[in-house]
């Protein structure tokens, strides 16, 4: 068998292997884009700085610090996203988010933990 035949058919292998993987992951929902301000997109929603997914038992050490964004104004909600493997975090608006990025830096959970997301506006 000739060296090419034999690296082809690895390839193939590991497709086979893979494919499963790359599906679950098409399977999770998307980050929300950023928010355009000025024509321009607010950096603190930027989808290279949202969650990457952690680990779940790191997750939970980092959850309670997180939650001391509640007390902030306009923070909706903290909670643990399992299927994504973050922590996400509703903010009313964009400054609300600015704020949640700078109390989470501060007490160290890595910003590649949290997913930040614009709250839909209420209908009263």
């Amino acid at each position: 068998m000739s060296p090419f035949r034999s690296g082809s058919l690895v390839i193939a292998a590991l497709a086979l292997v893979t494919a499963p993987a790359a599906a679950q992951a098409t399977r999770r929902s998307p980050v929300p884009p950023a928010p355009i301000l000025l024509h321009w997109p607010d950096p603190a929603f930027l989808a290279g700085r949202q969650c990457h997914g952690f680990a779940r038992a790191t997750l939970d050490r980092l959850l309670p610090r997180a939650r001391l964004g509640l007390r902030l104004p306009g923070t909706r909600s903290v909670a643990l996203d399992r299927e994504r493997g973050c922590i996400t975090v509703r903010v009313d608006d964009v400054g609300s988010g600015r704020l949640v990025e700078l109390l989470l830096r501060g007490m160290s959970v890595p910003r590649a933990a949290v997913l930040l997301e614009l709250a839909e506006p209420s209908r009263s």
